[in-house]
């Protein structure tokens, strides 16, 4: 099994706070689980601990293989989630390992 961890740090803005921006992405990224293969588990915990050293949202996602995880990174769905998430963005982190 391979997981794939994202953390986000939201840009501020007039419309919307950091942690209202990462409730939209954890819909968006959730809404994805039993639509893209390979794809096991999906969870968007949102930071309610508030520091400079804080990252607003985490992803952990589970796939069943490295080649599940590529397909994942290739699918459209999953594209349209990141074109979004990259224009609320102001820094990502991430890490991908076997469990």
């Amino acid at each position: 099994m391979v997981r794939y961890c994202v953390m986000w740090k939201f840009k501020s803005s007039d419309d919307k706070t950091p942690k209202e921006l990462a409730e939209e992405v954890k819909e968006k990224y959730e809404s994805l689980m039993g639509l893209v293969p390979g794809l096991l588990n999906i969870e968007i915990g949102i930071n309610r601990n508030e520091g400079a050293t804080s990252y607003d949202a985490v992803m952990l996602a589970d796939f069943e293989n490295w080649e599940a995880l590529a397909a994942y990174k290739a699918d459209s769905m999953r594209d349209n989630v990141i074109k979004y998430v990259k224009t609320i963005a102001e820094v990502r982190a991430k890490v991908e390992y076997e469990r």
